[in-house]
C-alpha cells in the first residue's frame, strides 16, 4: 500500500437495524474492516501497531437510531473509477451496512465532519394524541426549550465507567436548550412520524428524541430514529446535501 492517496471516495452507507447497537468506534471498524475486504489499493494508516485502510468518517451516530447517510472518505493509492469502488465495495457482504453510492472527491477537500452544518432526522413514534401539529408550532415559536437529559444510574461497584455522550453532546445528567438547533420540523400525525432538520455545533448538539419529547410534554415510545441526510451551509445559508 502507498500512503500517498491519488484518489479519495466519498462512500455513503445506510446503516441497518443489525448495527443499531454499534458505539462509533464499533462502525469506524467495521467500515475499516469492509474497504479492506475490498481488494482496492488503500492508502495505509497507523492504528496502534498495525496498518488499516485510511479513511475519514461523518459525525457519531447515537446507538439505537438507523441511518441513510453515514459517510466515509477512503483515500486510494492509485486512480479508480467511481463504479470499479463501487463494485468492489458492494461485493463485501455485511448485516450492518449497506453501500448506497460512491462518489470521488478532490484528495484535499474538506473532511465530512468539519463540512457537517445540519442533519436530517425520521422519528416514528406512538403519539397517542401528545404530538399535535398545535404542539409543533407552539416549540417553533419559542425562543427556549430546556431540557433535563438524565443523569446516568450508579454503577456496580466494580463496574467499568460511563460511556461518553457522542462528539458534539452535553452529557447526562445536564440541562441543554433544544430550541435553537431545530431549523425545522414536519409532522406527519396519521403516520406517527416526526421529521426534524436540526443545526449540528460542537457541545450543542441535541437527539431527535429529546425535541420530541419537549414539543410533546412527555416522554413518548419511540419505535424507529433514522438519520436521513446530512447538510452543509452554502454562502447564501442554504442547506446543501453533503
Amino acid at each position: 500500500m502507498d500512503n500517498i492517496a491519488k484518489t479519495r471516495m466519498r462512500l455513503r452507507f445506510a446503516r441497518l437495524k443489525a448495527a443499531g447497537d454499534m458505539s462509533h468506534l464499533e462502525q469506524i471498524r467495521a467500515l475499516r474492516d469492509i474497504a479492506a475486504a475490498s481488494g482496492l489499493d488503500c492508502c495505509p494508516a497507523k492504528h496502534g501497531k498495525n496498518l488499516v485502510p485510511k479513511m475519514s468518517f461523518g459525525p457519531a451516530l447515537s446507538a439505537g437510531y438507523e441511518s441513510r447517510c453515514e459517510y466515509a472518505d477512503l483515500y486510494l493509492a492509485q486512480a479508480c473509477k467511481e463504479d470499479v469502488a463501487m463494485a468492489k465495495l458492494a461485493a463485501v457482504k455485511s448485516e450492518a451496512f449497506s453501500l448506497l453510492s460512491v462518489k470521488r472527491v478532490p484528495v484535499f477537500f474538506p473532511s465530512i465532519e468539519a463540512s457537517v452544518s445540519a442533519a436530517r432526522y425520521l422519528v416514528e413514534a406512538e403519539f397517542e394524541g401528545a404530538l399535535t401539529q398545535a404542539a409543533v408550532d407552539a416549540f417553533l415559536a419559542r425562543e427556549s426549550a430546556p431540557y433535563a437529559r438524565p443523569a446516568p444510574a450508579p454503577r456496580p461497584p466494580g463496574a467499568d465507567g460511563q460511556s461518553a455522550a457522542p462528539a458534539g453532546e452535553a452529557g447526562p445528567g445536564t440541562t441543554i436548550d433544544v430550541r435553537p438547533p431545530v431549523m425545522s420540523a414536519e409532522l406527519d400525525a396519521a403516520a406517527g412520524t416526526l421529521r426534524l432538520t436540526l443545526k449540528t455545533e460542537p457541545g450543542k448538539n441535541v437527539k431527535p428524541v429529546e425535541v420530541l419529547g419537549v414539543m410533546a410534554g412527555r416522554e413518548l415510545k419511540i419505535k424507529k430514529a433514522v438519520r436521513e441526510e446530512l447538510y452543509w451551509l452554502d454562502s447564501k445559508g442554504r442547506l446543501e446535501v453533503i
